[in-house]
């Protein structure tokens, strides 16, 4: 596992030389800081849900025809991924109690003409079941799933989207969604296909008009939104299709979709990453009638395509940032817009900017809280030459070295010996202590619980020894041959 800290500080300036400029209306806001964790690939998509029953986060992606886990050792830190299979390429998946058991399993969606999903029964500890097929009934791809109460039963339901259907040739467009619900044992009552629109890529699900039931988002192809108000029963009613961009649509394809209320009116809002040729965002602020106002559009410079995201307070003000994976990769794997709290946004941040030449790229995103400070965290997919997973443990307004001492431990000639120790009640398992000098790094510290320890040796006479942490905060102390 690579470890390695960034911050926002030191990586903006390497993108086109630009400043953060916020209107006099909105101050800036802080950006916020992260220590990130390079891990294999999970896969294409992934979830955060508690796998084991621990009360701590965990990571399940889609993995090579397999459901993929990471199971979170409790400090933001992950064990191995274990692969579960699956027959057939998976393509998405959601976690919930299916059979009614109190332990959390996996359904998946997967690209095969015979079946569209699988479902991994858990046992409790992190470990799944064979998979158990569904027959496919509708779209040949499947691209996105989300598991939800439709009918108000207590039972979980899932909904999926197709793009594709090739029950007869040539193949077509899938224009439906697939809803099954859920009889609480672990099987699904017959599919009901609910004709949408084309290009349906990603489902967010909430309660637009305030009633108490189900609602669903859907971003299409051609720049076109997809709601749909339920009924409470596992039927809906589909709402006029909101065009997000004026103009020529063709390739402007939306690419994700999220509920979050990013203006403090308690109402639900959307956001629609038009990440495919548009490099657009769409805010579409909530109306709490179950209709939106019309959208404002976010313009990402330098065409670096924004096509996944993830909502969340990342600087800790009480208002909701937005996360952008980054698919043209070159300045960035990622970025973040701090959110004024009334719908706006400020500019870019740019994160993880990657070596010249490296060929790759941001991808699929989610913010959870893997550590357990209260602080969202992110876990980005990293796609292209170099695919990866990276964990970044957020680290804003974190506290420094709580304490800080430094003696010498014996002088020889013109060289001394000191010992340097700290100590933090900070998550230890991803802080990191180092010690410098002029500049120059002494060395590290190793980490014994929360208390930090090293010996070194030091010729200069007399300078200051710098002792900072991988969250931030310096602690300064000068020492004095003598």
């Amino acid at each position: 596992m690579i470890k390695k800290t960034i911050t926002s500080d030191l990586f903006w300036p390497l993108a086109c030389g630009l400043l953060i400029i916020a209107s006099a209306a909105h101050a800036v806001a802080q950006n916020p800081t992260f220590t990130t964790q390079t891990h294999p690939f999970l896969g294409n998509n992934h979830i955060a849900a508690d796998l084991n029953g621990d009360g701590k986060l965990d990571l399940a992606g889609t993995g090579a025809n397999a459901a993929s886990v990471m199971l979170n050792k409790g400090d933001g830190t992950f064990q191995p991924k274990i692969d579960y299979p699956v027959v057939g390429q998976v393509q998405d998946l959601a976690a919930g109690d299916f059979n009614g058991d109190g332990k959390t399993d996996l359904v998946v969606t997967i690209n095969t003409p015979q079946n569209s999903l699988s479902l991994l029964t858990g046992n409790g500890n992190g470990t799944f079941n064979a998979a158990v097929n569904f027959p496919n009934t509708s779209g040949f791809d499947s691209p996105s799933i989300v598991a939800t109460d439709l009918n108000n039963d207590g039972k979980l339901d899932v909904v999926i989207a197709h793009q594709i259907a090739c029950y007869t040739a040539p193949c077509i467009a899938a224009r439906t969604i697939s809803a099954l619900l859920g009889n609480g044992n672990g099987t699904f009552q017959p599919t009901r296909e609910i004709d949408v629109g084309t290009g349906m890529s990603r489902i967010a699900v909430g309660d637009f008009n305030r009633d108490g039931k189900k609602d669903l988002a859907i971003c299409g192809s051609q720049a076109q939104l997809f709601t749909l108000i339920g009924a409470g029963d596992g039927t809906f009613v589909q709402q006029p299709t909101i065009t997000l961009v004026g103009g020529n649509t063709l390739g402007v394809d939306g690419t994700d979709v999220d509920v979050s209320d990013l203006n403090g009116d308690t109402l639900q809002d959307l956001v629609v990453a038009l990440g495919v040729d548009g490099s657009l965002t769409a805010i579409l602020i909530g109306n709490g009638d179950g209709s939106f106002r019309a959208p404002s559009l976010i313009t990402e410079p330098n065409l670096r395509y924004p096509v996944y995201q993830a909502v969340a307070d990342y600087n800790g003000d009480g208002k909701q940032d937005l996360a952008l994976g980054l698919g043209w990769g070159l300045q960035g794997l990622m970025e973040i817009l701090n959110g004024n709290g009334d719908g706006t946004f400020q500019s870019p941040v740019l994160y993880l900017v990657p070596p010249p030449n490296s060929s790759i790229a941001g991808g699929t995103l989610v913010a959870a809280d893997f550590n357990g400070d209260g602080k969202s965290d992110i876990a980005l997919q990293v796609v292209g030459a170099s695919p990866a997973l990276d964990v970044l443990i957020n680290a804003t307004g974190a506290p420094a070295l709580d304490t800080v001492s430094i003696t010498r431990a014996e002088y020889i000639a013109s060289k001394s010996s000191l010992n340097v120790e700290a100590t933090s009640s900070r998550s230890t398992a991803v802080l990191q202590v180092f010690v410098t000098s002029s500049g120059q790094l002494i060395g590290t510290l190793s980490n014994n619980g929360g208390r930090f320890s090293g010996k070194f040796n030091w010729a200069p006479n007399p300078q200051n020894i710098t002792v900072r942490s991988s969250f931030g905060g310096t602690a300064t102390k000068a020492v004095k041959l003598k």
